[in-house]
């Protein structure tokens, strides 16, 4: 019985220490997942210090604030360090926008502006998109973005019809600079309402720093009585009917005609200036970026870390983007503008203000 008991009291003593054991060896296992979350989160949230990312998500810029307003979503973490960012577009019709300071337009918009807010990731970040169509409007819409996505997230065959909701969810990729926008037929009168914004995809290790802002590149027809049509092309046998040739009124970057004339912006000699651009004008074949007094390397899509030329001109067809690098040599007023007279005139102009 001795030996017995001394047995009993072995084992015994062998199963509260492999308890607690395995039990330490749990709470450090669960607790190193926390911590490495927790990390995640941390380093998230530096590169959107490092990337200017607003800390009010639910802003409505102005066309001054638009220029250098990036949201980056709401954050969180799971277990697996996946870090997910969730947005909320609300589209909605009837919303009047100041397009120039003698013209108020009937706009159709995300989150209240034209374009819609600047959407900021990082590559292989997961991104969650929800977009709601309000009770108010009175057509169906939906979201399409330039970059990888299965099908069921492309925005084409969904269309949200009023008063209902869809996530879209992917991960995004590549690095790169995207426009995105609502894709219910007619597209042309969505996008000329202003269904349109721009989605920024940063790479994993940061580009070098630099003074970053926006420039989406846009116009407004501002006769608006054919845009319920949708202009088909005539079957066989058909005699084609005249189809009212439509054309923009104002051209603009990030809304406003003018907006950059009247309050230009101030960098300094030698910092660099780093541009996201992208061209969302309907209506006309082509739209261009002249910059005055200074050339910059031109990082097409943005897709690249190389540039692949040294420019003071680029022009872009409707969808097309990338990225404007340049270092102010010397103070004073530079013109900005594209390079067809006819939109220049009509509000596609401004001013870098050039200090030391």
């Amino acid at each position: 019985m001795q030996v017995i008991g001394a047995v009993l009291v072995v084992l015994s003593v062998s199963v509260a220490t492999i308890s607690t054991a395995f039990a330490a060896g749990i709470t450090g296992q669960f607790g190193g997942v926390a911590h490495a979350a927790d990390d995640v989160m941390v380093k998230a949230r530096q590169y959107d210090n490092e990337k200017n990312c607003s800390t009010d998500t639910s802003k409505i810029p102005n066309p001054v604030e638009y220029l250098t307003y990036f949201n980056c979503g709401n954050i969180s973490v799971d277990d697996n360090g996946t870090v997910t960012r969730h947005f909320t577009l609300i589209a909605e019709e009837g919303k009047k926008i100041a397009v120039s300071d003698q013209n108020n337009f009937e706009a159709w918009t995300f989150n209240g502006t034209i374009p819609g807010p600047t959407m900021r990731v990082t590559e292989g970040d997961r991104v969650q998109i929800t977009l709601i169509n309000s009770n108010e409007s009175e057509h169906p819409h939906s979201l399409h973005m330039h970059s990888i996505h299965p099908a069921g997230m492309d925005g084409v065959d969904h269309p949200i019809m009023p008063g209902q909701n869809f996530t879209y969810d992917f991960i995004a990729r590549p690095f790169g600079v995207f426009p995105y926008h609502c894709h219910v037929e007619p597209i042309e009168t969505h996008i000329n309402r202003g269904l349109y914004g721009m989605l920024i995809i940063d790479p994993k290790e940061p580009r070098p720093h630099a003074n970053e802002m926006v420039m989406l590149m846009n116009g407004y027809d501002l006769n608006q009585t054919d845009e319920g049509k949708m202009f088909m092309l005539p079957k066989a046998g058909e005699v084609k009917a005249d189809n009212p040739e439509r054309s923009n009124d104002i051209y603009t970057v990030n809304g406003k005609a003018f907006v950059y004339a009247d309050n230009p912006i101030n960098i300094k000699v030698n910092q660099p200036v780093r541009i996201y651009l992208v061209n969302m004008l309907e209506f006309d074949l082509v739209n261009s970026f002249h910059l005055h007094g200074n050339v910059f390397q031109y990082y097409p899509s943005g897709t690249n870390m190389t540039a692949e030329q040294t420019n003071d001109i680029v022009t872009l067809s409707q969808g097309d983007r990338g990225i404007i690098e340049f270092k102010p040599q010397y103070t004073g007023k530079y013109m900005f503008h594209a390079h067809q007279t006819e939109f220049t005139e009509l509000g596609w102009m401004g001013y870098f203000n050039v200090t030391k």
